[in-house]
């Protein structure tokens, strides 16, 4: 299990008993739980997660974010088999408590594993989406370096039909250069 500790967070796997916040903060998202989904299908999904969370499983690694010693949200880094060439990842983040949130919690996560992807995973691009409506992590985005690459309309269905996404992006040789400057 790799383990990732960067400015102001730790990513690590998910601990057995931290179950409970996960079912409670994924009961309702679609994404995770579908309408129709029982509690015993939560609880094996999340048991799954929690499962396969610190290391690359069929192309995906996903990281809890550890805070002032606590679970604050969560990280993925994809790069799924045939969606995308070798040496390129996709980003998600949660942080899952809207308190916690804009206290640089999210920016130490992508730090972080922006910096696991290119020193220990191969990476020369990473990249990111975002509503184009979420202004917060757009600026996070650009702060840290990635570069705007334009809109995919129509992009992330939702409940009131698909959103328009923003796309960024860091390079090997943009990563160089701004690593240094990362805090």
């Amino acid at each position: 299990m790799t383990r990732v500790a960067g400015p102001r967070v730790t990513l690590r796997a998910y601990h057995d008993d931290e179950a409970p916040i996960l079912m409670s903060t994924w009961a309702d998202a679609p994404w995770f739980a579908p309408k129709g989904t029982s509690s015993r299908e939560l609880a094996e999904r999340v048991r799954e997660r929690i499962r396969r969370s610190g290391s690359f499983t069929d192309g995906v690694v996903i990281f809890a974010i550890e805070s002032e010693g606590r679970l604050m949200g969560e990280v993925q880094a994809r790069q799924p088999i045939n969606g995308l060439p070798p040496g390129v990842f996709e980003l998600g983040i949660e942080v899952f408590d809207h308190g916690d949130r804009g206290k640089g919690v999210g920016a130490g996560a992508i730090v972080s594993i922006a910096r696991h992807l290119f020193d220990d995973e191969g990476a020369h691009r990473v990249q990111l989406t975002t509503d184009v409506e979420n202004a917060a992590m757009r600026h996070v985005a650009e702060r840290l370096g990635f570069a705007f690459e334009g809109v995919l309309r129509s992009f992330m269905p939702e409940p009131d039909g698909p959103h328009d996404y923003a796309m960024y992006a860091i390079t090997e040789n943009d990563y160089r250069e701004r690593n240094a400057t990362w805090t």
